[in-house]
């Protein structure tokens, strides 16, 4: 049976370069000084062959001058008396060829060499001759111009260009040279630099490797290049939020091991004395006893896991603060607990004057009303009326749960909100975490949380502040 293999399993994985800060810092840095060398190239191209011409041209320039003084007019007859000697000294360059003309200014040829071409315009008489490029059988020359006074001729030497290419070359590598040598210690010095300028970030790489993962401690950022400083305060933000987020974890399970062996411990004392009797009726209430440990140990448990999410920085934590109606939210929750509050007979009530929208976290805002509807009804005595009240207020929703019952003494109003904390008393079975997962959820969301006496001092009110936030152009569910 012929096998297949997956594409992936067949073909190797593409990979891509790595990011170098480096590299891009390098890049950055000699890209202009290699664009400058090349621009300054291109200025020493041109600059070497305009010396060499001003060079040889001064040289064309004397000899149509002085051949023009050969230059006769015999009558009315143009006559050049070039000797030997003369003709000599003008061929007897060893390296360009040397060619002249002499015409008439309506371009009659009286000696020389024919086809040299003729200027675009006659210089004035007497001035400094004129020279420009041309071209001679086939090959590329340089011609000056002369226009001597008081006679209608025009002089023309022109020559090859051997000597001013290599004396442009000359020039030209003379500055090159050291120009490359120059940008080659460039490139050494800044990827030296770059290197050197680096080692803050290397030194701080290695004193975050070298740490204990139970080490958050914030950088030193006096020690820290500014450059480098967002970095550095970004981490240390980030080392902050670790640090709470380790000490949150730290607490949970020190409240956790403390508040759970106590009820564990009772559930097993029940269960072996369930076992060591054969009375069913001691049997019974062992199990009595046991179902009502675990219900407590559930409850303690449940309280425990919603005050660790609640901490503002717990592990694992990634709330998304959205709109919602808190006024709707609360409306639920406070259904939810109507048949809890019937069974102890307790008017539990709901008042709105309309939508109320927050950003936050629903399941945390459900679990904060909760544990305060949940407290009232526990802690009052049936015949007890409560009323859950919603209202928008300037810039804040604010939530007042307010009863008659027995209230909190003043002393402990705000000691209720510690974890682990619970009234002396009262007969009613709790943990102690119920406002105090009220108060985090709350400060959480922005707001806050305070608790008082009812009217005439008698029961208590429950106020939640909450910041306002604007109805969404779409409603979210």
């Amino acid at each position: 049976m012929l096998q297949t293999k997956p594409v992936a399993d067949v073909m190797p994985a593409r990979r891509f370069p790595r990011p170098s800060l480096r590299r891009r810092l390098f890049a950055w840095l000699i890209g202009p000084v290699i664009l400058l060398t090349l621009i300054g190239a291109g200025a020493s191209y041109f600059t070497a062959h305009r010396f060499a011409n001003q060079v040889y041209d001064r040289w064309i320039s004397d000899s149509s001058v002085a051949l023009s003084q050969l230059v006769e007019m015999r009558n009315t007859t143009v006559v050049l008396d070039l000797g030997a000697a003369a003709e000599h000294m003008v061929n007897s360059d060893q390296r360009d060829q040397i060619y002249y003309k002499v015409s008439t200014l309506d371009g009659a040829f009286v000696a020389g060499h024919r086809g040299i071409p003729a200027p675009g315009a006659v210089p004035p008489p007497g001035s400094s001759p004129l020279c420009f490029d041309g071209s001679f059988n086939g090959e590329a020359v340089r011609i000056a111009n002369y226009h001597p006074i008081g006679m209608p001729v025009l002089v023309q030497v022109a020559e090859t260009n051997i000597k001013r290419e290599t004396l442009a070359r000359e020039i030209l590598t003379g500055m090159l040279v050291p120009m490359v040598a120059i940008v080659a210690l460039a490139c050494a010095s800044l990827w030296f630099g770059v290197e050197r300028g680096l080692e803050p970030l290397t030194t701080l790489a290695m004193e975050l490797g070298d740490r204990s993962p139970h080490d958050p401690r914030p950088l030193d950022e006096d020690a820290i290049p500014q450059e480098v400083r967002p970095i550095a305060l970004a981490l240390n933000g980030l080392l902050l939020r670790v640090r709470a987020m380790l000490s949150a974890q730290r607490r949970f399970v020190a409240d956790a091991a403390h508040q759970l062996r106590t009820p564990i411990t009772g559930l097993k004392t029940q269960a072996e004395l369930a076992l060591r009797t054969d009375d069913p009726n001691a049997i019974r209430a062992s199990l009595e006893q046991i179902v009502t440990a675990s219900t407590r140990t559930a409850h303690l448990m449940n309280q425990l896991l919603a005050l660790a999410r609640a901490e503002p920085d717990a592990i694992g934590s990634d709330r998304r603060h959205l709109p919602l109606d808190f006024a709707a939210l609360l409306r639920e929750v406070t259904a939810d607990w109507i048949p809890r509050a019937l069974q102890k007979r307790i008017d539990l009530g709901y008042e709105s004057t309309g939508p109320a929208w927050v950003s936050g976290d629903a399941l945390m805002l459900r679990e904060m009303a909760g544990n305060l509807i949940d407290n009232c009804i526990k802690y009052c005595p049936p015949g007890t009326v409560a009323t859950c009240r919603v209202a928008r207020r300037d810039r804040d929703v604010v939530l007042t749960i307010t009863d008659d019952g027995p209230g909190v003494p003043d002393a402990d109003r705000e000691r209720v909100f510690e974890r682990f904390h619970r009234v002396l008393g009262t007969d009613a079975s709790g943990s102690g975490l119920g406002l105090a997962i009220v108060r985090r959820v709350v400060e959480e969301h922005g707001g806050h949380v305070t608790l008082d006496a009812g009217p005439a001092q008698r029961g208590t009110v429950v106020t939640v502040v909450l910041p306002a936030t604007d109805e969404p152009a779409v409603s979210v569910s």
